[in-house]
């Protein structure tokens, strides 16, 4: 198995930040962090299994995706305070992450969710409606706009025909832009099904006991995010925008200086 831990700024003396993919499987949505973070912090992400080898299978549990999370961490920072941040479905495994570590009595960990629902176990989308999410997750666009393109695009679709030859009907109808092709993007889809199987199966046990900060979009459902339920210790922010938006513009500055702001109040110095 491919090592899951991806550099984006491995060097500097300050507390080490790890970044959990959200469902695309993807680390590569936390680089607009990287020139907004103080220059001293080490930056990974953390990728999921066949994101980019289709010879890996993807994991449909959140218990596995995490323990294989934390191994890497221990083999690159053995027994040191570390962050943890998390956006979406990433801030739901960084959470059990978390829990795991102090659980094992790891000397120091911040937990940082961003815009992340709190988990509803229930049983996963079918698979029209998970092509809708994986549309609005690859593209950016609000759900409901992407729900009516699809639905317009599929029209003439049966439900059994090749997720392939769905692609191409997205791609020739511009709802998708053709600069993946049409392999690649099935092997996206069959990670994002695999990480939304993974969230719908998840039922976190007991409260976390350490300080869990999270930071919501504005745009997004104040009580969907009420995370006061399962962490002893919550604290929300809210930045401006909506779930994509916010990694952009002011959203995004915003997100960084709660996220330093958060990180130099949770972690001891070093």
């Amino acid at each position: 198995m491919l090592e899951p831990l991806v550099p984006l700024q491995p060097t500097g003396s300050l507390t080490p930040l790890y970044c959990v993919h959200s469902a695309s499987g993807s680390a590569y949505s936390y680089l607009p962090l990287l020139p907004l973070l103080d220059a001293e912090r080490p930056l990974y992400g953390l990728e999921a299994p066949g994101f980019d080898d289709d010879s890996e299978e993807p994991l449909t549990d959140v218990a596995d995706l995490s323990a294989l999370y934390l191994r890497a961490i221990a083999q690159d920072r053995p027994g040191e305070p570390i962050g943890l941040l998390g956006w979406s479905l990433g801030g739901v495994i960084a959470y059990d992450m978390a829990s795991r570590l102090l659980a094992a009595g790891t000397p120091a960990v911040a937990l940082i969710a961003v815009d992340t629902g709190v988990p509803a176990p229930g049983e996963p989308p079918g698979r029209r409606s998970m092509l809708r999410r994986f549309v609005s997750d690859l593209t950016g666009a609000p759900p409901l706009e992407s729900q009516l393109e699809l639905d317009r695009a599929l029209a003439d679709q049966p439900e059994e025909v090749s997720i392939e030859h769905t692609f191409g009907a997205l791609i020739d109808a511009g709802l998708i832009s053709d600069h993946l092709d049409i392999e690649t993007l099935a092997h996206r889809f069959a990670v994002f099904r695999a990480n939304v199987c993974a969230l719908h199966r998840y039922s976190p046990t007991g409260s976390y006991p350490g300080p869990m900060i999270t930071i919501r979009a504005a745009e997004s459902s104040p009580e969907e995010m009420d995370w006061s339920g399962l962490a002893a210790d919550w604290v929300e922010h809210t930045v401006p925008g909506d779930h994509y938006s916010i990694w952009q513009g002011e959203g995004l500055r915003a997100l960084a200086e709660i996220i330093e702001r958060s990180l130099d109040e949770c972690m001891p110095a070093r």
